[in-house]
């Protein structure tokens, strides 16, 4: 017995005396962190919706406030391509866009990010995002974009 109290303040001696103090971590937004994230999006024209897809927008490489990635992750069109961005009005759009992942080029028209503007599927209330996307390979095709941020609640996840 006293071979196993031994052994067992042993091992609850290493493992507090193993904890090393960390420091504080600091957090590093990116330039268009508030246009960034993590969103639940339809596409949708005329006779025509798709369901609720993820799709992350988020800060290039060279972390400017005037440009950010787009990417559906292959969920839909498979598209990943740079976006002119205004952070301080959290809108963007651009004109012949190149896809990363094809020859079609992208156009965006009237993007915006309202904060507290949405509603998850559970009712959450969330940032909302809307816009709309054309592709050189549809002309006059014109897709709606709407959706929410991803909340992180299990009840929002599609």
């Amino acid at each position: 017995m006293k071979k196993y109290l031994i052994y067992m303040l042993a091992f609850v001696s290493i493992i507090l005396s193993s904890c090393d103090e960390k420091e504080d971590y600091d957090q590093i937004n990116s330039q268009v962190v508030e246009a960034s994230g993590e969103w639940w999006i339809k596409f949708s024209k005329t006779d025509y919706e798709t369901g609720y897809l993820k799709v992350l927008t988020f800060n290039t490489a060279d972390d400017v406030a005037t440009e950010m990635w787009i990417w559906d992750k292959g969920n839909w069109k498979n598209i990943k391509f740079k976006c002119p961005v205004d952070v301080s009005n959290l809108t963007f759009g651009g004109s012949n866009l190149d896809n990363t992942n094809s020859d079609v080029t992208i156009t965006v028209a009237n993007g915006k990010i309202e904060k507290d503007a949405g509603l998850s599927t559970a009712g959450n209330v969330t940032d909302k995002i809307s816009f709309e996307i054309s592709f050189s390979d549809e002309p006059g095709v014109v897709y709606q974009a709407v959706g929410t941020r991803k909340t992180g609640f299990v009840e929002d996840e599609h």
